[in-house]
């Protein structure tokens, strides 16, 4: 069974004993255009909220901005409701 594993670890190229594995760290111009490359992406808030009608929960991910609209929206909503029940 021990030379089965000595066969495989030297089969594929790792060092058996006391030797670290090299590993090549990307060079810095590598690693700049990379993170160039990418936009920054705004940071998300997750919440978990209840169904309506649901034993099941749905999480939402938004951006804080896109938290402020929904805020702004659903008291839009809410104002324009008390409205109508006072009308009636």
């Amino acid at each position: 069974m021990l030379t089965k594993v000595l066969i495989l670890v030297a089969a594929l190229g790792a060092p058996i004993v006391g030797e670290p594995a090299q590993q090549t760290a990307p060079s810095a111009s590598a690693a700049a255009s990379t993170e160039q490359a990418k936009p920054a992406e705004p940071k998300k808030v997750c919440v978990t909220e209840a169904q309506l009608g649901s034993h099941f929960k749905k999480r939402i991910c938004a951006t804080p901005e896109e938290w402020e609209r929904r805020r702004e929206r659903d008291a839009a909503e809410m104002s324009k409701m008390s409205d109508r029940a006072a009308t009636q």
